[in-house]
């Protein structure tokens, strides 16, 4: 029995849009090709990439605008973050463009407070890093105007809320 032109039309139209499954699967497996990393807004696990150790006369994440940050070293959880270089170190910011004012909702920062052994991928490089959260007021304003000068759309009022942390050697 052939089906009427309508029927045929309904399902060649379904047939050459992307179904919900497939898109799932194309999503699946971007994650695992970047190595579950995030994606986006959305956090992932493990990094994955050769690692290496951060270098004492340079920073491998001066031209890059994010890099991506895995805390709870046993149970890891990763997301992308804007990094900013000021003389050759290394900083990274909460809060400053969308998202909550308050630092402490932020999932990694609760991470870093309880443990701040992390691991940050630069450039494909898998780096051993530790958090130290800044706590000079001359320092804070240095690095912000950094983050600034980097990303000039940041609103000036989102850093009197946010927390800064300066990538070091683990």
């Amino acid at each position: 029995m052939r089906r009427s032109g309508i029927h045929d039309d309904l399902i060649a139209t379904s047939l050459a849009r992307p179904s919900f499954l497939s898109g799932v699967v194309a999503f699946l497996a971007l994650g695992l090709m970047i190595g579950c990393g995030p994606i986006g807004p959305f956090p992932g696990g493990r990094l994955s990439g050769p690692e290496g150790s951060w270098p004492e006369d340079g920073n491998p994440a001066l031209d890059l605008k994010q890099i991506q940050l895995e805390t709870m070293i046993d149970d890891p959880s990763s997301v992308n973050v804007w990094v900013a270089v000021v003389d050759k170190d290394a900083f990274i910011a909460t809060s400053l463009l969308m998202g909550t004012e308050v630092p402490d909702e932020r999932g990694w920062v609760r991470d870093v407070t309880v443990d701040p052994r992390v691991r940050v991928r630069v450039g494909g490089v898998v780096y051993p890093a530790r958090l130290v959260e800044l706590e000079d007021p001359d320092q804070i304003a240095r690095v912000f105007e950094a983050f600034r000068t980097k990303y000039p759309n940041l609103d000036e009022t989102r850093g009197q809320a946010a927390r800064f942390y300066r990538i070091s050697r683990r």
